[in-house]
C-alpha cells in the first residue's frame, strides 16, 4: 500500500513491515506524528499505556466515644466539659493488596544482606497501619456573664484527624498488584527515515508485565522504586483555643472582638511522597563532588554492593562500580538508578504550624430597613510545610532544602493573609409605598420595594516564594538572601520586588539563607466590591416574581496576579536574563461581570 504518490520526497517517512512491502507516508513531521499518534506514539515516544490496575475495595473502621456535660457554676458563670476518644483502625482492602514500609527489616536476597523493605497485609493484619489506641481529646470551655450586655467565653481543645491512614487511593501503597506495559508498536530502522511496524495484533512481544502480588515479601520491586507509606504514623492533631467578648452596643448593635490561635503537629507534608534514600545535607556537604552526581574528575566509584541481584532493568545491574552516592543510600535496592530517590514515602507526618489571630466583629441586625455585618482579621500563619493538602489556597514552591531539617523550610506560610476586612450591608431603599418617598400605584410597583446589597472584602496578599532553581545538582537549592527584596520595589507589573536582593549560593552543597516564603514581598491584595439589587413584585394569591440584577468587581478593579520567581543562575553574570523576572503577567481576578436572575413563587 503506498500512501502520497509520487514516492515520498527527502524529509519523508516511510513504513517497514519486513513482511509483505513497505508503506511510505509523505508530509511533514508534524502530518508524520499525527499518523503515528493514530497507532500510540511516535517510536521511542510511547508510554506506558497498557495497565493492570488496582480496583480496590478498601475499609476504614473509624469509633469516637465521647462523653460531653455542661455545668452551671452560678447563674452567670457556666462550664462546658467534654473528652472524645478517638479511634482509627486503619484502612483495609477486601484483597489485602496493601503493603507498607519497613524500614528495619533484615533479609537476604542471592547471598546478599539487605535492610528495609515492603511488608503486606494478609489474614493476620489486615491493615498496613497500627491503630493508635492513645488518642484522646479534651475539651473545655466557659461562658460568663459580669452583665446583662457582656459576656466573655473562651476554651480550648485537642483534635485528631483527619488521619492519612483512612479512605484514600489505593495508589499510595499497592506496590506488587499493579503493572504498567510500554505499548511498542513502532521503531526507527537504522536509517532513521522509515518505521519499523512491529505486529500491530501483539505491540507486547516480550509479553505484558504481570504483578508479583506480595509473593517476593521484602524482596518485593528490588532494582526499581517503592511507593509506599510508613506502618504507625503519627495522628494529625491540633490544639485549638480562642478568647473573645462580646459586648453589645445600643438595641440593635454588638461587637465582638476576640483571640484565636491554633497549633497544628504531624501534620502530613506536601502532597507527593518524599524520599527516603535522599542524602542528608550534612552528608552532601561533606563528600561533595566525590559523589560522583555531577561526573567531574573528582567522581568516586566504588565497588557495586548489589551487582548480582539487580535486575536486568536498573541500569547498575552487573555493574564492578557505582557511583559513591549509590552506596550512601540507605535503601539502595530500590534506586532505579536517579539520585536521591527510590523509597517514596506519601503522607509522612512531620510538617507542623502555628496560626495566632486578633479578630474582630460588629453586627447590626435589622433596623430602619438597614443590616450590617463587618468583620476584619489581622492573624500570622507560620509553618514548615510549603505543600500543604489544601494546595489550592495560596501559591507554592517545590520541594524542601532536606525534609530531615524542616528548621530550613520554617517562614510565613504560603497561605498566610495577613490583613482581612468584609463588610456585608443591606437596605431597604425609602421609596415606595409607606416609606420616605412614598409611592403607589404604577410608581409602586415599579420603584418602591427594591433591596441594595453590598460585599467589599479587602485583604493583603499572600506571601512569595523564594525563587529555587539554582542550578545545583544535589538538592533543591534555594537562593542566598541579603536584603528586603519590598524595600525601594516600584511594586508595579514590570518589577513587583527589588531582585538585587537575591543572589546565587557560594557553593551548590550548602542550603540558600532564603526562607520559604518571604513575609515582607506580598501578592497584590484582595480589593472587591460586589453588588445587587432586588424586588419582589406580587402578583396575588401567594403568588410572586422575584427580579434581581447583581454585578461582581463593579468598579472592574484589577488585582495583580502572582509574578514570577523563576531563578536562573546565569542572571548575576547577565543582567539581561532577569527581564522576566519579578513581572507579572496575569490577573488573580475576574472583570466586572453582571448576572440578571428572576424567580418566580407559588
Amino acid at each position: 500500500m503506498n500512501i502520497g504518490q509520487p514516492p515520498a520526497p527527502a524529509g519523508a517517512y516511510s513504513f517497514d513491515n519486513t513482511a509483505t512491502s513497505s508503506t511510505t507516508f509523505a508530509g511533514d513531521g508534524s502530518d508524520f506524528a499525527s499518523f503515528l499518534l493514530g497507532m500510540g506514539s511516535t517510536p521511542g515516544g510511547e508510554s506506558g499505556n497498557f495497565t493492570k490496575d488496582v480496583f480496590a475495595a478498601e475499609a476504614s473502621p473509624y469509633y469516637a466515644p465521647f462523653v460531653q456535660d455542661n455545668y452551671h457554676v452560678t447563674p452567670k458563670l457556666t462550664l462546658n466539659l467534654g473528652l472524645r476518644w478517638d479511634i482509627f483502625g486503619g484502612r483495609t482492602e477486601r484483597h489485602n493488596r496493601l503493603e507498607y514500609f519497613d524500614p528495619t527489616a533484615a533479609y537476604n536476597v542471592g547471598g546478599v544482606s539487605l535492610v528495609g523493605g515492603e511488608r503486606f497485609a494478609g489474614d493476620g493484619a489486615r491493615s498496613p497501619f497500627t491503630t493508635n489506641l492513645k488518642d484522646f481529646a479534651p475539651r473545655v470551655s466557659f461562658s460568663w456573664q459580669p452583665k446583662t450586655s457582656l459576656v466573655v467565653r473562651g476554651g480550648g481543645g485537642i483534635y485528631y484527624g483527619p488521619s492519612t491512614d483512612m479512605v484514600a487511593n489505593p495508589g499510595l501503597n499497592d506496590d506488587g498488584f499493579g503493572s504498567s506495559t510500554t505499548w511498542n508498536a513502532t521503531q526507527y530502522n537504522a536509517d532513521g527515515n522509515t518505521v519499523l511496524l512491529n505486529s500491530l495484533s501483539n505491540p507486547f512481544p516480550n509479553g505484558v508485565v504481570q504483578p508479583t502480588g506480595s509473593t517476593l515479601g521484602l524482596a518485593t520491586n528490588i532494582g526499581s522504586g517503592l511507593n509506599t507509606v510508613l506502618h504507625s504514623p503519627r495522628t494529625i492533631t491540633t490544639y485549638n483555643f480562642n478568647f473573645g467578648i462580646e459586648q453589645q452596643l445600643g438595641r440593635n448593635t454588638v461587637f465582638n472582638i476576640g483571640y484565636v490561635g491554633s497549633r497544628g503537629l504531624f501534620l502530613p507534608f506536601g502532597t507527593v511522597g518524599l524520599s527516603l534514600n535522599q542524602l542528608p545535607l550534612q552528608t552532601i556537604a561533606q563528600y561533595g563532588d566525590r559523589l560522583c552526581v555531577t561526573g567531574d574528575g573528582n567522581c568516586e566509584m566504588v565497588p557495586n554492593p548489589l551487582a548480582s541481584i539487580l535486575p536486568a532493568t536498573n541500569p547498575f545491574a552487573g555493574a564492578a562500580t557505582v557511583p559513591l552516592w549509590f552506596t550512601l543510600e540507605p535503601f539502595p535496592q530500590f534506586n532505579d538508578g536517579g539520585f536521591n530517590d527510590g523509597v517514596s514515602v506519601n503522607n509522612l507526618p512531620i510538617a507542623d504550624s502555628e496560626y495566632s489571630s486578633l479578630q474582630t466583629k460588629i453586627e447590626r441586625r435589622m433596623s430602619n430597613g438597614f443590616s450590617m455585618l463587618a468583620t476584619f482579621t489581622w492573624g500570622k500563619l507560620m509553618t514548615d510545610d510549603n505543600q500543604p493538602p489544601l494546595s489550592f489556597v495560596g501559591y507554592h514552591s517545590g520541594s524542601p532544602q532536606d525534609w530531615r531539617n524542616l528548621e530550613l523550610e520554617h517562614s510565613v506560610s504560603a497561605q498566610d493573609v495577613k490583613l482581612q476586612f468584609n463588610v456585608q450591608a443591606s437596605y431597604d431603599l425609602p421609596i415606595g409605598k409607606g416609606r420616605a418617598l412614598n409611592l403607589a400605584g404604577v410608581g409602586n410597583q415599579l420603584l418602591g420595594g427594591w433591596t441594595l446589597n453590598g460585599i467589599a472584602y479587602l485583604s493583603d496578599g499572600v506571601p512569595i516564594a523564594s525563587p529555587v532553581g539554582t542550578g545545583s545538582p544535589y538538592f533543591n537549592q534555594r537562593v542566598d538572601l541579603s536584603c528586603d527584596p519590598s524595600t525601594h520595589a516600584p511594586h508595579t507589573a514590570n518589577q513587583w520586588f527589588d531582585y538585587s536582593c537575591f543572589s546565587q549560593p557560594a557553593s551548590p552543597l550548602l542550603p540558600g539563607t532564603a526562607p520559604s516564603f518571604l513575609s515582607s514581598v506580598r501578592t497584590d491584595g484582595a480589593h472587591q466590591l460586589d453588588t445587587s439589587i432586588y424586588k419582589a413584585f406580587a402578583l396575588g394569591s401567594d403568588r410572586s416574581v422575584r427580579i434581581e440584577v447583581a454585578s461582581y468587581n463593579v468598579t472592574n478593579s484589577v488585582q495583580f496576579g502572582y509574578p514570577n520567581v523563576f531563578w536562573n543562575p546565569q542572571a548575576q553574570q547577565d543582567p539581561t536574563v532577569m527581564a522576566g523576572f519579578g513581572r507579572i503577567l496575569s490577573a488573580a481576578n475576574t472583570p466586572r461581570q453582571f448576572q440578571f436572575g428572576a424567580r418566580f413563587s407559588f
